[in-house]
């Protein structure tokens, strides 16, 4: 039975990038990659103070929706014709709800691929489709930067706390680790940190061992947020293509609102991210 890949397409901007690391993350023809984009209702978009919704601006949601929808399979179409796997990809569009339909379709998945957190000021459909992923589904999942993925897995970083988090992250990545041709082990170096040899007896339990693995000590003092930007910028410095980590270790309204490594990573990764909650 393949292993299915949920491409979430929000925006015609991001879709060529998400599909294109989609593509990357089937590491081989047992893999399928859905495409998927949720049309929203106009109904859902009512405003406050807009008691009912006329004939006149239902209209104009429903074509500004309707171009939205154009934008992102013209986009899929573009990557198919530019040499993406049409006899291994589909397209699919829904009218509903961004965080319940990609929750129900991401559940049957073996992993998703979503475009990076947008800033304030970006799209609603991304923040649902990211929140979904992260609270919902429980998958792993590919966040993509603006700027695409390129070619990644041969060099594969993993931030390393010991917790269950951070094993259930790593677990979910074994096909891609295994794959890696070499794996950096980021620690922090703080005093809670835990010692890497948890993980790398982990990945060696798993046939993963060898002068492949190199262990990184992070030096910050400077709170999750330090952490969150000293990962990364570790990540970049030793030539690292892809990040593991596991996210949101405490509760997730607390993490969201006081920030933490999660939070940094969602917002600024600049390197395809696998993640799991």
């Amino acid at each position: 039975m393949a292993s299915t890949i949920l491409a979430v397409l929000t925006e015609k901007a991001t879709a060529r990038a998400v599909l294109d690391a989609a593509a990357v993350a089937a590491i081989d023809g047992a893999w399928r990659i859905d495409a998927l984009h949720v049309r929203l209702d106009p109904q859902s978009l009512i405003l406050p103070t807009e008691e009912v919704m006329t004939r006149t601006r239902r209209a104009e949601l429903e074509e500004a929706l309707a171009e939205r929808s154009r934008g992102v399979q013209l986009a899929y179409r573009a990557w198919i014709a530019a040499g993406g796997p049409a006899q291994r990809a589909r397209w699919e569009e829904v009218t509903g709800a961004v965080e319940a339909e990609v929750t129900a379709r991401g559940k049957l998945a073996d992993l998703l691929v979503l475009a990076r957190a947008p800033d304030a000021a970006g799209g609603a459909e991304g923040h649902e489709a990211l929140h979904a992923a992260l609270f919902a589904v429980r998958r792993l999942f590919i966040l993509v930067p603006p700027g695409g993925a390129g070619m990644f897995g041969r060099h594969m970083a993993v931030a390393w706390k010991a917790s269950e988090t951070a094993e259930r992250a790593v677990v979910a990545a074994l096909p891609w680790l295994r794959r890696a041709q070499r794996i950096s082990v980021l620690v922090a170096g703080r005093d809670d940190a835990a010692p890497a040899d948890v993980l790398l007896a982990l990945l060696a339990a798993h046939g993963i061992a060898g002068a492949t693995i190199a262990v990184e000590a992070i030096a910050t003092n400077a709170g999750d947020e330090g952490v969150g930007e000293a990962l990364l910028a570790r990540a970049r410095s030793i030539g690292a293509d892809c990040l593991v980590i596991g996210a949101y270790r405490r509760h997730r309204f607390l993490e969201w609102v006081l920030g933490g490594v999660t939070r940094h990573v969602l917002h600024h990764a600049d390197l395809p991210a696998f993640m799991l909650h």
